[in-house]
């Protein structure tokens, strides 16, 4: 059996430089594909404002004054104000043209100002709209903002009327408002950033880094045609039956030096990436991990070629089932661009389990059923390739 295995060994050896041509165009395509994806990703997009009816009752000084501070804040980014009648506005709200109807009653300004609670008017369609849903919180914001405001003012009323300063009530009121104001204005005060892309966790490099990893092994694999699609000389093969050696034998000479060229190769880009990534280490859960892709990857594609029984067929369907087993893991598109049922058939997908393991192995530690998912799903082909072999068998003796 020794002797076997290095006479395949001397086989795969001289297929080497078709591994490296056949995969040379496929990793110029690829970064290609990921350079232009890339710049599509990050090119910027018009905002689209949501309208926001502005019904005012109120003198028009004040609403000239407030008006711009509101508008020009950040917090008011992701709408446009438009100035319409009461009736306008609700016919506007009706018509669903508006995702809201903002109305100031008389003497509202003036009372914010001098401690009246005289409070505006928010009115928002029926529905779950998002646009309707947002002003809805800026303006429940605003509510508990503006009675902090005005608890601060009926604080300093007692206390100048309590002691006697009634004249400097202007003063007092014209810096609280002004800090007040300040801080209604900023953003931050009632909002918090938060980023939320369809890669998750993951930088757009990261996920599609991922991605480029697993098609390297795929395109590498396509470059084993010469030497697991060719069959033996028959002179070969027949020297091997004679000496008790069946189909079962054949194939794992194959499988050796194919699992030893694919655990090279892996852990090759293995530590490419973790020079190239600072977020992947090759600790040792990451180490059993790339060890299970290789595994997994190496009875994948000796499975295909043994199945389509020739280099051509086996490299087209290879390539195919491949790259379909990345589409669907959400490999070439997020998840939140697929459908739902495509999150869930990635882990019944050898390709499926080696992406999601390999995406948790950026910027963390790959849990252990990431790790025995890969060497399950070899377990699994390694049985059908054994099957399949059994079954050739059968059918040369017939």
């Amino acid at each position: 059996m020794s002797v076997l295995f290095f006479l395949q060994l001397k086989r795969a050896l001289r297929a080497v430089p078709r591994i490296i041509a056949g995969a040379i165009i496929p990793l110029f395509l690829a970064c290609m594909a990921v350079f232009f994806a890339q710049k599509m990703h990050l090119q910027n997009t018009a905002t689209v404002l949501s309208p926001v009816a502005l019904v005012n009752h109120d003198s028009e000084a004040y609403l000239d004054f407030i008006l711009p501070m509101i508008t020009e804040s950040e917090a008011a980014g992701n709408f446009s104000f438009v100035k319409m009648e009461e009736s306008e506005a609700m016919e506007a709200l009706k018509a669903g043209t508006v995702c809201a109807a903002l109305v100031f009653p008389q003497n509202m300004f003036e009372g914010i100002l001098n401690a009246e609670n005289i409070p505006a008017r928010l009115y928002l369609p029926g529905g779950d709209s998002f646009p309707s849903l947002l002003i809805g919180k800026f303006a429940e914001a605003g509510a508990l903002t503006l009675g902090s405001a005005q608890a601060g003012i009926y604080a300093a009323s007692d206390l100048y009327y309590e002691y006697g300063l009634k004249e400097h009530l202007s003063d007092i009121f014209y810096d609280i408002n002004t800090a007040n104001l300040k801080y209604a204005l900023s953003r931050e005060t009632a909002f918090s950033v938060k980023s939320v892309t369809a890669t998750g966790e993951l930088s757009f490099i990261e996920y599609y880094g991922c991605t480029l990893f697993l098609c390297l092994l795929l395109f590498f694999g396509s470059g084993m045609g010469s030497f697991l699609g060719t069959p033996a000389p028959k002179t070969f093969s027949e020297q091997l039956r004679r000496n008790g050696m069946g189909a079962l034998s054949m194939e794992f000479s194959l499988f050796l030096p194919l699992f030893l060229f694919y655990l090279i190769f892996t852990f090759l880009l293995g530590g490419i990436a973790s020079k190239l990534l600072p977020t992947f280490t090759l600790n040792g859960s990451t180490v059993l991990l790339l060890l299970c892709m290789a595994l997994c990857f190496s009875v994948f594609t000796q499975l295909i070629y043994s199945f389509a029984k020739n280099a051509g067929r086996g490299l087209l369907l290879l390539t195919f089932l491949g790259l379909l087993m990345i589409l669907v893991a959400g490999g070439f598109l997020p998840y939140a661009f697929l459908p739902k049922s495509f999150s869930q058939i990635s882990a019944f997908l050898p390709l499926g389990t080696c992406l999601t393991g390999l995406r948790k192995a950026i910027g963390g530690t790959p849990e252990l059923w990431d790790i025995l998912l890969p060497l399950l799903h070899s377990v699994i082909l390694f049985c059908l390739l054994i099957l399949l072999s059994l079954f050739r068998r059968k059918e040369v003796r017939a």
